[in-house]
């Protein structure tokens, strides 16, 4: 028998304990695109607003507010999607290199029990561009969605928005909105595997996508499962930030505790826990408590033990 998920969860956490080297791509992934962030968003949109800053530091009301930005977007619209673009393109290839590097440290550590930055660099350059490609078709799958908030948005009226007493709620693009939420979580549900597959078997870019859907397919009890637990954790993490606010100082120091938690514990056990899900569903050898072992010898292994 193949580890059930309680299994991949336990030795997941053992080879994340011996390999906290894992976290580092995340890191370094924040770190850069946080650069980036700054170079290209801070100075492009201090370039676009910083002119009507003066009128908005009198402006004293949200209605005042989008009355002058408003204008501003209008004109500068061809420059903001152009900066928007270019950081998305940039920050997502920096992404893809980084997750790649820690799918491939991941697999490493998970077939051998010990990995290092060598398979982070290995794995970056050799799946940066089937990777990102990936993510760029994921990303269009995602917007697919927006025909669900389309009906609605038509029938928007930004009077609504800047004079709320004047007419109705927006019934309609609230319903939109939330199936195309609904349709975000289904979708991260059905390709929950797919950037796992492309690493750990070297996929193209439609391949990696087919073979992630198709491992939902097949697995679909152990994906939900697991995806289930995943987002678990995000909410009591998300759930821990706002109880936070309550106090002054936890308020303060909070942000940085998340954001260590998030990168250096979160992101690399979620990477090993999904590869190793992976793995050990498509007959790989793994590592385990110090013997390489075929999934299916996992039992056998056990007994002996």
């Amino acid at each position: 028998m193949v580890e059930n998920i309680g299994k991949i969860i336990s030795n997941g956490f053992e080879t994340y304990t011996k390999n906290p080297n894992l976290g580092i791509p995340f890191a370094l992934n924040v770190i850069i695109t946080g650069m980036l962030a700054l170079i290209i968003l801070g100075f492009g949109f201090l370039n676009i607003f910083g002119p009507a800053l003066p009128t908005l530091e009198n402006a004293t009301t949200p209605q005042e507010i989008l009355l002058i930005i408003i204008p501003l977007v209008v004109t500068h619209l061809a420059q903001i999607i152009i900066l928007l673009i270019t950081f998305f393109l940039i920050s997502l290839a920096i992404q893809s290199f980084f997750n790649a590097g820690a799918i491939g440290m991941a697999r490493q550590a998970t077939e051998t029990g010990k990995t290092g930055l060598t398979a982070m660099v290995e794995a970056g350059k050799k799946n940066l561009v089937n990777l990102f490609l990936a993510e760029v078709l994921f990303g269009l799958l995602s917007l697919a969605g927006i025909v669900f908030i389309v009906p609605g948005a038509l029938k928007f009226d930004i009077n609504q928005l800047l004079f709320p007493g004047k007419a109705g709620a927006p019934f309609l693009l609230i319903a939109g909105i939330l199936l195309f939420v609904l349709y975000l979580v289904i979708l991260s549900l059905v390709l929950a595997a797919f950037r796992y597959a492309l690493v750990v078997d070297n996929l193209e870019p439609i391949e990696g996508i087919t073979t992630g859907f198709n491992f939902f397919n097949k697995n679909k009890s152990d994906v939900f499962v697991l995806w289930l637990i995943l987002g678990i954790i995000i909410v009591v993490i998300t759930i821990i930030g706002e109880a936070m606010r309550f106090s002054p100082v936890m308020n303060f120091i909070w942000p940085l505790v998340n954001v260590i938690i998030s990168v250096f514990i979160v992101a690399p056990l979620t990477t090993v826990f999904w590869v190793r899900l992976y793995m050990t569903r498509t007959g790989k050898e793994v590592y385990f408590n110090d013997l390489l072992a075929h999934p299916n010898d996992l039992e056998k292994l056990k007994a002996e033990q």
